[in-house]
């Protein structure tokens, strides 16, 4: 995908499907979520159907208003009254049970497609999907929650735990998130598949592909927004604060797309600390006692270059805490020697590259006080949409 990351998780070998869907469609709404080696085997399936209306046989649908034909004469042509199509298709189900007891079926939303998979291979890897297979029609009686109830994207089909049915989740997703799990070893993944392995593993309980991909993300660059917007998403904690801080130091503000996903309440906040640091900018251009301080710098990107590199240090997870005590020391060990080439010759020095630090680090220091002021010193509290 152009100008996307790419990154290779390794997994078993195994058979990638055939894709029945059109290209991926992540939208911000949707899918907002060391090694990167993946121990899953392929996926068992006992096959997929992209045609409407293949249903397995324990899937028929009975219609209540069917009524038996007749000749010309006034004769039944032979076929079931209602009442008999419905006792025939529980008969054909039971019989089923049998055969399909090792096999899920899974539909997609508009019930145009189907994957038949091993109940088995699920349930190990999903603790969660387990306890929703094992769900039967006994333990609603006895008044137990069906434990699908609290999982997002899927819906039961009927009584049985059998067939499940996508909600809120493209066919097309559901073929990505397939292929993360049986695609062949060194895959390369853009960063719109990485979201749908995250989100999707997240709410189905697939914590060793969660984990994996979360380390995955972290080896690449991925914008502030979409680590934020995942973070809360996928309930990333360790995640959220840096992301939320570095939306302040961007240098672009966030766009209407962006707002409209991140929500009102936090967006204004990110407006407010943006702002708050542009005011501090203009206070130090003009109070004699603090520019007495400032060294003359004789290029006009320095500071620039010294704010994205503190975007990079907040890429890393726990280093909005480690910059409490010396921001400074971690912008000296993050900039690359490019960055620290194109100072200029005095911000280059010893003397003048502590004192830009230190401005940057206190023009930081401004967002997340007013950040920290209305989310607290909490991690989880900043999870929350707002």
């Amino acid at each position: 995908m152009p100008g996307k990351h790419l990154a290779a998780i390794s997994l078993q070998p195994g058979t990638p499907p055939t894709a029945t869907g059109g290209e991926a469609d992540i939208s911000y709404q949707r899918y907002w979520g060391d090694d990167a080696m993946i121990a899953f085997p392929p996926v068992p399936m006992a096959g997929i159907s992209g045609t409407p209306g293949e249903l397995p046989s324990d899937q028929v649908k009975n219609k209540s208003n069917w009524k038996p034909k007749r000749n010309g004469r006034g004769k039944d042509t032979g076929q079931l009254a209602p009442e008999a199509m419905r006792e025939q298709g529980l008969a054909q189900s039971t019989a089923a049970k049998p055969a399909n007891a090792k096999k899920v079926t899974i539909f997609s939303e508009d019930e145009q497609q189907t994957w038949t998979l091993e109940r088995g291979f699920l349930s190990k890897h999903s603790q969660l999907l387990a306890s929703v297979l094992s769900y039967s029609g006994k333990e609603a009686d006895a008044g137990v929650r069906d434990p699908l109830k609290g999982i997002r994207g899927l819906i039961r089909v009927g009584d049985g735990s059998g067939s499940l049915q996508l909600h809120d989740v493209k066919a097309v997703d559901f073929e990505i998130f397939l292929e993360g799990l049986r695609t062949t070893a060194d895959t390369e993944l853009t960063e719109e598949e990485l979201k749908v392995f995250l989100a999707l593993a997240s709410d189905w309980g697939f914590d060793d592909l969660r984990n994996r991909t979360v380390r995955t993300i972290e080896q690449l660059h991925f914008s502030p927004i979409d680590r934020a917007v995942l973070a809360r998403r996928c309930k990333i904690t360790k995640w959220i604060r840096e992301a939320l801080l570095s939306l302040t130091i961007v240098p672009d503000p966030l766009n209407a797309k962006e707002i409209q996903v991140l929500g009102a309440t936090t967006a204004a906040l990110v407006w407010r600390a943006r702002e708050a640091i542009f005011t501090r900018r203009q206070y130090a251009l003009t109070t004699a006692d603090h520019s007495k301080r400032q060294v003359k710098c004789h290029a006009t990107l320095c500071k620039h270059t010294l704010r994205m590199t503190l975007l990079r240090v907040l890429e890393k997870p726990g280093s909005a805490r480690e910059s409490e005590t010396d921001l400074t020391t971690l912008l000296k060990e993050e900039i690359s020697t490019d960055e620290k080439n194109g100072l200029c010759r005095n911000c280059a020095t010893y003397a003048g590259f502590r004192i830009m630090a230190r401005d940057v680090a206190e023009e930081f220091q401004v967002a997340r006080a007013l950040l920290e002021d209305f989310f607290g010193n909490e991690d989880t509290v900043w999870l929350e949409a707002a």
